[in-house]
């Protein structure tokens, strides 16, 4: 049997995330490499490692101090590798220290609710914060609607506008999360390159997909918004977002690996037009905010907070539900919600105890 050439072992590659990530992290994301190339191994497998993929993603996410496992435990996965597939494992270690590419972007895919999220640059790659909220509002929708006559809940399924999809993770989400035909979701977003991979996301997704969805290209900043949405839909009950609400001079300290891979428009809230290369950060809204505000306005122009005009009409339900950047945001953002036609609002913290998501509601 021919010997492994010296060079074919994963501690040095360890060695090297580790002084960019520290050793544990560093651990966790060579094992979902490993895990990566085992799946192009074995095509049998790939399920299978899928799911321990899924897993693995979940409990970094979820336990931030879960043991790792040990250099040796690491090292005995190299055993079958190919020269290819130790190529692909010393690019992907180079790529993710030296470039700043992000993991998510490395392995091509990232697990959000029951469905799987394939990803690329630069459409911004779902966190387990919004994850957490959308599993929670699924939650809602569905215990209510377990709880209510037909008559109470409408007779068409809800209409939900996810604005902002990126990726499509949330409308996806919903659509597997949410009971058969509850719900009509439409995601829409200002860039091209999102609403393709948001598409490629639907059909990998088809297969679980309990509610219809659908993807639309669209900038919500121009004056024929809410003319083209009411075209898609003649009333619409909820709007979602994870909106771009990071403050200028948060952006100005993100990490190489957000600022250098993640569209900019995703993240902060541009101008109508605006070139985002060649924004100036000192011009912009530093309280990151503006597009929420916009939002608001755009619900009320909907008709979503008629209390009469909506499938949630009697219920308890939120109509406007978006992501926010902590307490910080927390007034301006009820403050546009009830300036635009919301009589009340709630407040989400995460699982780090962070203010993350405002509700809307409009109470009889």
């Amino acid at each position: 049997m021919p010997r492994t050439p010296s060079n074919n072992t994963l501690i040095p590659l360890l060695n090297k995330l580790s002084q960019k990530l520290g050793e544990q992290q560093a651990k966790n994301e060579l094992r979902w490499m490993v895990d990566h190339v085992h799946a192009a191994m074995d095509e049998g497998r790939q399920q299978q490692i899928a799911q321990s993929e899924r897993a693995a993603h979940r409990a970094a996410r979820l336990w931030r101090n879960q043991p790792a496992r040990s250099a040796t435990e690491i090292e005995r996965e190299s055993i079958r590798f190919s020269s290819v597939q130790w190529a692909w494992l010393r690019q992907a270690v180079f790529d993710r220290t030296e470039s700043h590419k992000p993991l998510q972007y490395i392995l091509g895919n990232q697990p959000f609710g029951q469905a799987n999220i394939s990803l690329r640059p630069p459409v911004l790659i779902p966190r387990w914060e919004t994850e957490e909220w959308m599993l929670r509002l699924a939650a809602m929708l569905n215990i209510h609607t377990e709880a209510s006559s037909a008559k109470e809940v409408g007779q068409r399924p809800l209409n939900i506008l996810d604005a902002c999809t990126g990726s499509g993770c949330i409308a996806l989400g919903l659509a597997c999360g949410l009971a058969p035909g509850l719900a009509a979701i439409t995601g829409v977003d200002i860039s091209n390159e999102a609403i393709a991979l948001a598409e490629e996301n639907l059909a990998l997704n088809s297969m679980l997909i309990k509610n219809k969805v659908g993807f639309c290209n669209l900038d919500l900043q121009a004056p024929g918004a809410a003319p083209r949405l009411r075209d898609i839909a003649s009333s619409w009950d909820i709007i979602v977002s994870n909106p771009p609400y990071v403050t200028p001079s948060e952006y100005s300290e993100l990490d190489p690996d957000v600022k250098e891979w993640e569209d900019i428009r995703a993240l902060v809230p541009l101008p109508a037009d605006a070139d985002p290369c060649k924004v100036q950060l000192r011009e912009l809204d530093p309280s990151g905010v503006s597009f929420i505000v916009q939002l608001a306005k755009l619900a009320q122009e909907l008709g979503v907070v008629d209390s009469q005009n909506t499938s949630l009409a009697g219920t308890a339900l939120p109509r406007l539900v978006v992501e926010i950047g902590g307490e910080k945001q927390v007034e301006p953002v009820c403050q546009a919600m009830h300036d635009h036609g919301f009589n009340s609002t709630e407040v989400w913290k995460d699982m780090a105890g962070i203010d993350r998501v405002v509700l809307g509601y409009v109470k009889v």
